[in-house]
């Protein structure tokens, strides 16, 4: 049996600084301010893994003659990963990332994120981070899935955002525009993630016969640019199946046959995204207090039913026509964005977990970088980190604007479609309004769309009217929002 060296075990507490931790120290998911000694009663929180197997996996993904680890340091967390990063005897580093235990379906999570990136380095060339081992089966010896992966070439925008001037802020914005021009420039037929054929065959996938033997099928070339050769043999390993959203996973939906995709149209997944929330609410919702409405008088089950009932037959009429589906990046913020500090040009892009194919009209207007509200968020931990003031997040989001409409504008103009919030907005906040207990909010969407309907609709009358009694039967005082990470 082979003999496994225990490298150093340490935890990055703040930038460059890091302090010695125990292996089961290292299981912990430090998100959560739990008592050590509840960690294992909250499950969701916990998920003890094999440090020693981790170890032996990461050596031999590491190669050119690794033989030992000689430094484990876990550097970050988030909903899908707890990342380390993992040096060797010879100096070669390499980041494993061991999947959450609550992200959902864990098959489709790492084997979607593993064929995505493929895909973006040898089809569309693309600097991501080259993946050196995987395992989307729990039962391998380290106990968890996981992903080993190289480090990350060059240093997070993060450290460096608030140092730049405006000219090397604005070149920044436009490489952005120039790499989400590239997501773009190869179109698809379908909604929904990127694997690899071969996985979901493994897995059974119901609809894997959809796409014949490849995406080729399915893939458009705008007219005006010409067929590029290679394409049919880049494609033909990779297909288009389900997204894996945890909100389409999460609790009893986990075990639903739930339309999780793929979809043809953009009626068919905003339709799917209704249905399947009335599938799981007629079998599994439980009363609720709403607190703003009520502190006794739990929510109407029934009311809430009739509310999914509304939506689906508004549906049709929110719909955008099929536009062509394209990859993008689910979540631009400046730590997934990796820069050379020298030359200040972007050298790789990471957090491609969750990525999706969709039409314009689901994908973001503005990358999470370039939102305010971004800038001023807690995660900017370094001690002189001055937050964008509006003006410069104004300026900033401006040119990021302009650039895109001159360098993509179909693209730009199905992003930015006239009253896209008031088409959009219902769907985006149909999955789980039950389980936010944020009902009201998503009503009001509904209500907007009833109160606008000669605006949006040619057909002589609205199919869905709101009662004084229905109104008031699910809704509080609190002012309309939207729902999820990305701007509408």
């Amino acid at each position: 049996m082979r003999t496994i060296a225990m490298p150093i075990i340490r935890n990055q507490v703040a930038e460059g600084l890091k302090k010695h931790v125990s292996e089961e120290e290292l299981c912990q998911d430090t998100r959560y301010q739990l008592p050590k000694i509840e960690f294992e009663k909250f499950a969701k929180h916990y998920h003890k893994f094999n440090i020693s197997a981790l170890v032996d996996v990461a050596v031999r993904a590491a190669g050119n003659g690794a033989k030992t680890c000689v430094e484990l340091v876990k550097s970050t967390e988030d909903q899908y990963y707890k990342a380390c990063l993992m040096k060797m005897d010879n100096g070669e580093v390499v980041v494993a990332k061991l999947l959450s235990p609550n992200v959902g379906p864990a098959f489709y999570t790492i084997a979607s994120e593993v064929a995505t990136r493929q895909f973006l380095r040898t089809v569309l060339k693309l600097p991501v981070p080259r993946i050196q081992a995987f395992s989307s089966d729990i039962n391998n010896p380290i106990g968890s899935e996981y992903i080993i992966e190289e480090k990350a070439r060059g240093e997070p925008l993060m450290k460096f955002w608030h140092l730049w001037d405006m000219p090397s802020k604005l070149d920044l914005v436009t490489q952005l525009v120039e790499f989400e021009e590239k997501l773009t420039s190869l179109r698809f037929g379908a909604h929904g993630c990127i694997y690899y054929q071969a996985h979901l065959v493994q897995k059974g996938f119901y609809a894997s016969n959809y796409a014949a033997s490849s995406l080729e099928r399915q893939w458009c070339v705008p007219d005006d640019e010409p067929v590029i050769p290679s394409i049919p043999s880049c494609l033909e390993k990779f297909t288009i199946g389900p997204l894996v959203e945890a909100r389409l996973w999460e609790g009893e939906k986990a075990g639903m046959n739930l339309d999780r995709g793929p979809w043809y149209t953009p009626l068919s997944y905003m339709k799917a995204m209704g249905t399947n929330e009335r599938e799981w609410a007629v079998a599994h919702a439980k009363p609720q207090i709403n607190s703003s409405r009520s502190a006794v008088q739990p929510v109407s089950l029934d009311d809430y039913i009739s509310l999914l009932d509304k939506y689906l037959l508004l549906v049709p009429s929110l719909a955008t026509p099929f536009f062509p589906a394209s990859l993008s990046h689910p979540d631009l913020r400046l730590d997934n964005i990796f820069v050379d500090p020298h030359t200040e040009k972007i050298t790789c892009i990471t957090g491609w977990q969750a990525a999706s194919v969709s039409a314009p009209f689901f994908q973001y207007s503005l990358p999470h970088m370039l939102t305010l509200t971004t800038n001023l968020s807690s995660k900017c931990h370094t001690d002189d980190f001055r937050p964008m003031d509006a003006a410069i997040a104004a300026d900033l989001a401006a040119h990021y604007r302009n650039m895109s409409r001159l360098t993509n504008e179909e693209h730009w103009g199905m992003v930015n479609l006239h009253d896209r919030s008031l088409l959009y907005g219902p769907t985006a906040l149909v999955c789980g309004a039950w389980s936010r207990n944020d009902i009201s909010t998503f009503q009001r969407t509904l209500e907007r769309v009833v109160t606008r309907w000669n605006d949006i609709s040619d057909t002589e009358s609205c199919p869905v009217h709101f009662t004084r009694h229905g109104r008031e039967s699910l809704s509080d005082n609190s002012e309309l929002s939207v729902a999820g990470g990305n701007t509408l």
